[in-house]
């Protein structure tokens, strides 16, 4: 068994066809199905079941998956390990946000980092977070950089807090009246909401979950006006005055149009979530990766929660 049958066979089980695995390993088609034929004749089992589409793995297929990712991981945290040892500083960290956080975050985070590790590649990704937990579970990514409710996968993985952020509400200006403002400051009680039309990001995303789980405990159900991938969207649809949205206040560093928008702190201490630098337990973090992480919390942790404090 080498490392090569180990990165052919995953790759198909990741991507379940052969055409596309062939693609992402830069072999022709033919080539890898030969390669797997060769492989399944020498072991004596069937690794793939190809009479399901998309193909899918058997019993035996399963067992061999298990091992090889192990082994995988393993002879990824020697490389790791050796790296640092000799001070050869050179790989790819695969890491994974959110759209509009990849917008904002990254760009005041890597040229820092590129600074001390020239030689290290930052492969990012962006995507729902549902998404990205999934592809960190699976080694697909080392780092995902997301706010979280309350650590759900704790048993899985280190959840190292990089900065407090609160959450805003977005109208139009004059949208709230000053007799529906807390002390008539920039500041709403969360059942005001009920009354207001909703901009909203689409499922899968962390902070439609925030916001899901904000209707409930506050008892608030929102008219849903619309539904869309990005908070930054809905932040702009906010400031049409067709309706209200809750966003980060990353989102308004990114998406503030001017004069006609206001923002609101909901309530008194206001609402706020914690992003963190998300990792799975058994990951080695290297100098590099500990490097990014003590960046990413000296220049996240120096701004401000809000635009109103």
């Amino acid at each position: 068994m080498d490392f090569r049958q180990l990165q052919y066979l995953t790759t198909v089980a990741k991507y379940r066809n052969v055409t596309k695995a062939a693609d992402a390993l830069y072999i022709s088609q033919s080539a890898l199905s030969h390669y797997i034929k060769n492989i399944e004749d020498e072991l004596g089992v069937l690794i793939f079941d190809r009479s399901t589409t998309p193909i899918s793995l058997t019993e035996a297929g399963r067992c061999y998956m298990e091992s090889a990712q192990r082994i995988l991981s393993e002879n990824e945290r020697l490389m790791k390990e050796l790296r640092d040892i000799t001070n050869h500083m050179s790989g790819v960290l695969h890491i994974g946000t959110s759209n509009d956080r990849c917008a904002y975050m990254i760009p005041k985070l890597l040229p820092a980092f590129y600074e001390k590790y020239p030689n290290i590649r930052i492969d990012v990704v962006s995507e729902k977070g549902q998404v990205l937990e999934s592809m960190l579970k699976s080694g697909e990514l080392d780092l995902v950089l997301l706010p979280s409710l309350d650590k759900e996968d704790e048993s899985i993985f280190v959840y190292e807090k990089m900065y407090e952020e609160e959450l805003l509400l977005v109208t139009k200006k004059g949208i709230i009246a000053k007799e529906d403002r807390i002390d008539g400051k920039h500041i709403v009680h969360p059942k005001l909401i009920n009354k207001l039309p909703f901009f909203l990001q689409e499922q899968g995303h962390v902070h439609r979950n925030y916001c899901d789980a904000f209707f409930r405990a506050n008892k608030v159900r929102p008219e849903i006006k619309q539904v869309f991938r990005s908070n930054i969207s809905c932040f702009r649809m906010a400031a049409t005055g067709e309706g209200v949205t809750i966003v980060p206040f990353m989102t308004t560093q990114l998406a503030y149009p001017g004069e006609e928008v206001e923002l609101f702190s909901i309530g008194n201490p206001p609402k706020t979530w914690n992003v963190y630098m998300i990792y799975r337990k058994e990951y080695y973090l290297g100098k590099p990766e500990k490097e990014l992480i003590a960046l990413a919390k000296e220049i996240f942790s120096k701004e401000r929660r809000s635009p109103l404090r």
